[in-house]
Formats: structure tokens, sequence, C-alpha cells
């Protein structure tokens, strides 16, 4: 029987920090540049403040193993709302850069919901270190 991986690798996760981290210097570069039209307005605040938040919630879901299962869930969850939101508001506000970023953190949210290992440990790992 083939051996599985020690740890596998979560790509999804890893392509949804990496898109939050675009996203949050695209956002804070419109936010703070006065050569573009949003510079300093409420919409631009918010793009980077849900950004930040996106970050935040991409990083605990990729590297925090040990978390509860239904806070896993929960972040999942506003994670994707967070990404449409993100979206729409890049939309509105012409960050096409931006938009392009949730596009592609959209996608790694789709990955890592239907292709990334789970974070639980297998059971029959923990079979094999109590029989050992």
């Amino acid at each position: 029987m083939p051996e599985r991986p020690a740890r596998a690798m979560a790509y999804g996760a890893w392509l949804l920090v990496l898109s939050a981290l675009v996203g949050l210097i695209v956002a804070a570069v419109n936010a703070f540049n006065p050569g573009n039209g949003i510079a300093f307005s409420f919409g631009a605040y918010l793009v980077l403040a849900s950004t930040t938040l996106l970050l935040v919630a991409a990083l605990i879901v990729a590297f925090v193993r040990s978390r509860p299962r239904w806070l896993g869930g929960l972040l999942s969850f506003l994670a994707l709302l967070d990404l449409i939101g993100t979206g729409l508001a890049a939309y509105f506000l012409e960050a096409n850069i931006l938009l392009g970023a949730m596009v592609v953190g959209l996608i790694g949210w789709l990955v890592h919901l239907f292709v990334d290992p789970s974070p639980r440990p297998d059971p029959t790992d923990t079979m094999k270190a109590r029989a050992a």
C-alpha cells in the first residue's frame, strides 16, 4: 500500500493568503495615493479594512491547524463573504487589479474548500502511533 505524505500542502489556503496580501497592498496604494480618484474616500478605507480582515482570516485558515472545526468553517464562510464584498467594491471603485486579486482569492477559496486536505489528523495515524 502506498504511503501518504507526512503533511499534504494546502494550496488553496496559500493562494487565498497570497491574493489577500496582494489585495491589501493594492488597497493601501489606492487608499493613500492622491493620483487616483478614490484616495482618502470612505470606500477606499472600507476596502482596506476588509482586505486586512481577509488576510487575517486566510492566515488563520492556512497556519493554525489546532483550531476548532466550527472556527475553520466560520472563517471560510466569512472569507467568502469578504471576497465577494471586496470584489464588488473594487468593481464599483474601478480598482481592476484589486478585483483580479479577489477573483484569484475566490479560486483559492474554492480549491481550499474542495481540494485541500483536512486539517484533522488521519485516525489511522493515531492508531499507528498507539500501536508503536
